[in-house]
């Protein structure tokens, strides 16, 4: 973080964190607090409650319009408002909570999950599921889950793509451990087997570019807070505070450096680059809903197929299977 962002940030923040005038000798400036705060984020409520509102996405049909053409143009993906995907945050066992965030990997963790443009800013996300939730539970029990499902996050209405077999929803795209819903996108099964169909083989590899920006996202926050490195050892309530401070941290960074022309430090863009070892701290989530889903789902599935086989097609698709 440059002095430039750290003196906008202590001008956002030093309003909600000033103490009244002491004669002591001692105090600490509101420098000094946010340079505290940002070694261990353990106050990242305020953090949170400063930059929420100015660098998450309010849900409206513009800004999901504006982020489904950024898809589009940068993943050749139309219609795409977000990638999803989920972290569990892994942490020391809280006393007197049992079992309840006991995971498939073994070790005790609180559930992340969280949906990123185009250029891997964070749009929404949800830190609430312990991490023994039941595999179809985690993205159902979720705010963003319920948002879609109960139609209240203000997607455009479904429309034509170029024409090709009636309207298409927008969407949200996932991998396969996400339900395949009419707003949310997911691979045919059967990856690598030689008797997939060729069509569906091209729609997965489409899926995959858009998808794979929620994966550099993590991989950029893990890179930049190395909190995420090992468990962390502290409460839920601080736990949940941090991983809030981190996610709008990562995007208020993000958005000041590209509006000074100074995002030109290069960062490891995928968690798959980095080494096992450095993200004991965030590990993927097994499954995040059911494999079951219904025919409209199906449907619309096989018509957004349709689009990238023919209308859609990108030259060099068929080299990359």
């Amino acid at each position: 973080m440059s002095s430039t962002i750290f003196e906008e940030l202590v001008c956002l923040v030093g309003p909600h964190v000033t103490r009244f005038p002491s004669f002591r000798k001692d105090t600490l400036v509101v420098g000094e607090i946010l340079s505290c705060t940002l070694r261990y984020l353990a106050s990242g409520d305020i953090l949170w409650q400063v930059l929420e509102k100015k660098v998450l996405l309010t849900p409206s049909v513009l800004n999901w319009k504006k982020t489904s053409r950024e898809f589009e143009d940068k993943w050749n993906l139309p219609h795409c408002v977000a990638a999803i995907d989920g972290k569990h945050i892994v942490h020391q066992a809280f006393s007197n909570y049992g079992s309840t965030h006991f995971n498939y990997k073994g070790t005790h963790s609180t559930v992340l999950l969280a949906m990123c443009d185009a250029n891997y800013n964070f749009l929404l996300v949800d830190i609430r599921a312990p991490g023994r939730c039941s595999d179809g539970g985690v993205f159902r029990s979720s705010n963003i889950g319920k948002a879609f499902a109960n139609k209240t996050i203000n997607l455009p209405e479904p429309i034509e793509i170029d024409g090709v077999n009636g309207p298409i929803p927008y969407f949200m795209v996932g991998d396969g451990a996400f339900p395949l819903t009419e707003y949310l996108m997911r691979p045919y099964p059967g990856r690598g087997r030689s008797t997939m169909p060729k069509d569906e083989d091209i729609f997965n590899y489409r899926l995959s570019r858009a998808r794979r920006t929620i994966e550099n996202a993590f991989g950029i926050l893990a890179s930049r807070f190395r909190i995420f490195r090992k468990p962390i050892i502290a409460s839920e309530k601080t736990i949940i505070n941090i991983t809030k401070a981190t996610i709008v941290l990562h995007n208020f960074i993000k958005k000041v450096r590209n509006r000074l022309s100074m995002y030109n430090q290069t960062i490891s863009c995928s968690a798959s680059n980095m080494q096992t070892d450095e993200l004991q701290g965030l590990v993927p989530i097994n499954r995040a809903g059911s494999n079951h889903y219904s025919s409209n789902a199906k449907e619309k599935r096989d018509k957004l197929k349709i689009y990238v086989n023919h209308a859609g097609a990108l030259e060099y698709q068929q080299r990359q299977l």
